[in-house]
């Protein structure tokens, strides 16, 4: 993994996305959501997801066709198999006897090799970034779990970005596509930065509200005013006109009273849901949780980083902090 001004968005989801094919999460002829769905959802814009569908499909892992949208190819690259690993060790072997080895011998010199590189190195220290305390939070003990010998994680909002850099050191900055360009604004190239995508749930509930029809209210209950600005981006970027949205940002009674009597879909933060708002609407049908998991591409994505953090550090480095 390259330093984050080496590596640029679409790069990084173009990695995402073929990993998902790569692993079947994705199958052959699965529908892939519009370019303007998708970049309203991850708040990419269109010709960025544009870009990464149009490499894809170069790459043989997608097909498009005019009224059809984009598909996975039917026949998407296939990933190694084991008759090429056979013929590398049998390579191996070869040049090994010839330079008067054993089997045994290279058998015994490939196992310590391979347990040498499976060693884990010093941790790796992540600022994950997101705009509000609990996501920040919430995405930095997602990844503290899914890397629990490798990494040491701390959440932080995107706000304090720029000051934790001054005073700390860290080797990788990870947050969510949706925050992509602006965390890369505040690194300012002193860490790589690993833009992860969420899971299809989060991208269903932001088409079924970019799908809403004019005249429509959603209800945004969260704690900051940056939720309602992100909210106002992606409608913007889907292309949805007419939609209004009723804040809720303080929470207080009034505001509460007013969503849960004029919206016809109500998206509430996790933060709203850590303090129990959600029983404080009627006809609980409307609720959505505005809430994200990270999809396993996003976390392999990640695993990557932090594999060549491991790979490319100094031992002479200070000790973290100091």
């Amino acid at each position: 993994m390259a330093r984050d001004s080496d590596v640029p968005i679409a790069t990084q989801l173009f990695w995402q996305v073929a990993y998902q094919i790569d692993s079947g999460r994705l199958l052959p002829g699965s529908r892939l959501p519009p370019v303007r769905d998708l970049g309203a959802a991850l708040r990419v814009n269109p010709n960025t997801i544009r870009t990464v569908y149009h490499r894809l499909a170069e790459a043989g892992y997608l097909t498009s066709r005019q009224g059809a949208g984009t598909h996975v190819a039917e026949r998407p690259p296939q990933r190694r198999g084991a008759e090429d690993l056979a013929g590398i060790v049998a390579e191996l072997l070869r040049r090994a006897a010839q330079a008067g080895f054993t089997a045994d011998e290279v058998a015994s010199a490939t196992f310590a090799a391979a347990s040498e590189r499976r060693r884990p190195g010093p941790r790796v220290r992540i600022m994950f970034a997101e705009c509000t305390p609990a996501d920040a939070s919430y995405g930095a003990a997602r990844i503290a779990e899914a890397f629990p010998e490798s990494a040491e994680t701390e959440g932080t909002r995107l706000e304090q970005v720029d000051e934790r850099l001054a005073r700390f050191h860290y080797d990788i900055v990870a947050t969510t596509a949706f925050h992509a360009d602006e965390t890369r604004t505040l690194t300012a190239g002193r860490a790589p930065v690993v833009a992860m995508i969420v899971g299809p749930a989060y991208l269903d509930l932001m088409q079924e509200v970019a799908r809403l029809p004019p005249g429509a209210r959603v209800g945004l209950v969260c704690a900051s005013t940056r939720g309602a600005a992100n909210m106002n981006e992606m409608l913007r970027l889907s292309g949805s006109h007419g939609v209004e949205l009723i804040d809720a940002i303080e929470a207080t009674g009034a505001d509460l009273e007013r969503v849960d009597q004029e919206a016809d879909l109500i998206l509430l933060s996790r933060d709203a849901l850590a303090l129990g708002l959600d029983e404080r609407f009627s006809r609980p049908g409307r609720l959505r949780e505005w809430t994200y998991e990270f999809d396993p591409a996003g976390l392999e994505l990640l695993r990557r980083a932090i594999e060549h953090a491991q790979a490319t550090r100094s031992p002479l480095r200070a000790t973290p902090g100091a």
